[in-house]
């Protein structure tokens, strides 16, 4: 790997402060074009030019790489171009003329909320092994919309029971506070009672694996639905979803969710209305 990418890697952990997967994902990305540009004799900073990032596009197409894919991929690139000229290494942008693929509509899918209060309320929570952790654990998925890296982050004394509110950090170590609905404030009670340390842990206090969270979230979604996804980031398009439907205004989901920008929030009112179209293509005059 060049040291230029080494140092820029170096640059987002370390000044941005970005997520150890968050630099892994971006370190994949570059070696990629790196592999792409040594394939043309040329080295990675050598290869950020038009050409070369076109060539790239043209073979991730080839290979059947999606557009949304293709544009995380290039907005690497234009990350890693704006650090090579703030340090002089490169006077103009070569990336200024790339043009990116159409990005398909994206409609994200949410479960309906009539599936997810059965589940609350029916469901023998307390016949289940660990039950009322879990109907906590999926409470506070369905009613914050924290992401679950968040929510395996999160630790006793993020809980403010007193003001009614919880303590997340997300994407770039940004923090938020986040609202506890009302449903959810008895069942923390009795679970921070005499527990300190990160709120869900394994036996020996390290934060619950994700794969062991998705796997619970999972199963327990798949009782009471039948959507394809039954992932924890679906409880959050979820929660999402029905605040929208129920009248909440985009900013304020927008806060609560910890996006950077409205666009990134604004897929949610695509769904709803997507939604009342085939609500209205019911009309006896279609």
């Amino acid at each position: 790997m060049h040291a230029l990418t080494v140092d820029y890697l170096d640059y987002l952990a370390l000044n941005r402060r970005m997520s150890v997967h968050t630099v892994a994902a971006y370190q994949n990305d570059l070696e990629q074009f790196e592999e792409h540009s040594k394939s043309n004799g040329l080295d990675v900073v050598e290869g950020l030019n038009t050409i070369q990032v076109r060539g790239w596009m043209a073979l991730l197409m080839e290979n059947g790489l999606q557009p949304r894919s293709i544009h995380r991929k290039i907005s690497v690139l234009r990350s890693f171009t704006r650090y090579l000229r703030k340090q002089g290494i490169l006077k103009a942008d070569p990336l200024a003329k790339i043009s990116l693929p159409k990005m398909p509509r994206r409609i994200v899918q949410d479960i309906p909320a009539k599936d997810i209060q059965s589940m609350f309320s029916h469901f023998p929570w307390q016949e289940q092994p660990n039950g009322e952790r879990d109907r906590l654990l999926l409470l506070l998925f369905y009613t914050t919309g924290m992401r679950l890296s968040e929510l395996t982050g999160l630790q006793c004394g993020d809980v403010d029971l007193h003001r009614k509110t919880v303590q997340v950090t997300g994407k770039r170590n940004k923090q938020r506070v986040i609202p506890l609905h009302s449903e959810i404030e008895d069942g923390l009670s009795l679970w921070l009672s005499g527990r300190n340390g990160y709120l869900f842990s394994t036996e020996n206090g390290k934060p619950m694996y994700r794969m062991y969270i998705y796997r619970l979230v999972n199963r327990y979604l798949r009782l009471f639905s039948d959507s394809l996804k039954t992932s924890p980031h679906v409880l959050r398009h979820s929660f999402a979803t029905h605040m929208l439907n129920n009248g909440a205004q985009l900013m304020a989901i927008k806060e609560i969710l910890g996006h950077s920008s409205l666009a990134a929030t604004q897929v949610y009112t695509k769904n709803s209305f997507e939604k009342l179209k085939k609500i209205h293509a019911l009309h006896p005059r279609n």
